[in-house]
């Protein structure tokens, strides 16, 4: 990592210090899937964290929640931000699994290692509080991001689709 980068967990008060990296992520995604142009216009940076931040203050206001924030120079520089949600029907995954809402970091912190410092974060957290298992969304056209799930181990286990509603 280029600078020195310290990784500190925190909760609904760290989310007014997300915002300039939920940009960043607005604009990876948006540059990975422009095949997703025909599901309308794309939100503008602010509109997006509008929508994103009411989420993050709903997820972060559930029991054991938690975001972890990477910090260089005191600056946050990445995030990984986290929720419980139910158990699977079919298959026995535990009473809750973890699910992995953002990974973002900074364009000029990206491949030096600090997402896999933030998902080993994540890792350990939910070791602790006794949760076996976790998920992830990816863009299906985000070959980067899913290659580093890949690494990581988890399943394919869901293609979500979205479309219009036909008229």
């Amino acid at each position: 990592m280029t600078d020195e980068v310290t990784i500190v967990r925190g909760g609904v008060e760290r989310i007014p210090q997300l915002e300039p990296l939920w940009k960043a992520l607005h604009h990876h995604h948006a540059a990975v899937a422009p095949h997703l142009k025909g599901l309308g216009p794309q939100k503008t940076p602010d509109e997006s964290w509008q929508v994103r931040r009411g989420l993050y203050e709903e997820w972060l206001a559930e029991p054991d929640a938690f975001v972890f924030v990477a910090e260089a120079g005191g600056e946050p520089v990445g995030y990984a931000l986290v929720h419980m949600r139910a158990p699977e029907e079919t298959w026995a995954t535990g009473d809750r699994i973890g699910e992995l809402e953002s990974l973002a970091v900074l364009p000029e912190y990206r491949s030096q290692g600090l997402g896999k410092a933030l998902v080993d974060a994540m890792f350990e957290h939910l070791r602790a509080l006794g949760v076996t298992h976790w998920g992830v969304g990816v863009i299906s056209t985000n070959a980067d991001a899913i290659r580093f799930y890949e690494r990581l181990g988890p399943l394919p286990f869901i293609n979500t689709y979205v479309g219009a509603v036909p008229s």
